[in-house]
């Protein structure tokens, strides 16, 4: 007997400024994905590995990759708690262009996910 296919979802959250503590939102957006069920996808935690987030270049490149991945993605949870990065907003423009459901994800003692009007994001 085979199980339904997972919903994807891509995962909105800052990396650039403090590095460390972006990672750790994005790992615990991940988790809350798999034990709601879901498939995530957090591109900043995958191309940073071996792409150079600090040259522009490369930086663009793992931004183009990522939007690439989203078109495959069923839905996009965005944590907006710190702030909305140039590259977070690109990838809540790419969502909204192709028409996908945009969650926001708020913390607290329970992660609640809300969603988004995207015209108040941009």
């Amino acid at each position: 007997m085979s199980q339904p296919e997972q919903k994807r979802v891509f995962i909105c959250s800052r990396y650039v400024g403090d590095i460390e503590h972006n990672v750790m939102v994005a790992l615990a957006l991940c988790r809350v994905a798999v034990e709601a069920g879901l498939a995530p996808f957090a591109p900043h935690l995958l191309y940073t590995q071996f792409l150079d987030d600090s040259d522009p270049a490369q930086r663009e490149l793992g931004i183009s990759l990522g939007l690439r991945f989203m078109d495959s993605c069923d839905l996009v949870w965005v944590y907006v708690g710190d702030g909305i990065s140039d590259g977070m907003r690109r990838e809540l423009e790419h969502a909204r262009s192709l028409g996908k459901p945009v969650l926001s994800v708020v913390e607290g003692p329970v992660v609640i996910l809300r969603e988004v009007r995207l015209c108040a994001l941009t």
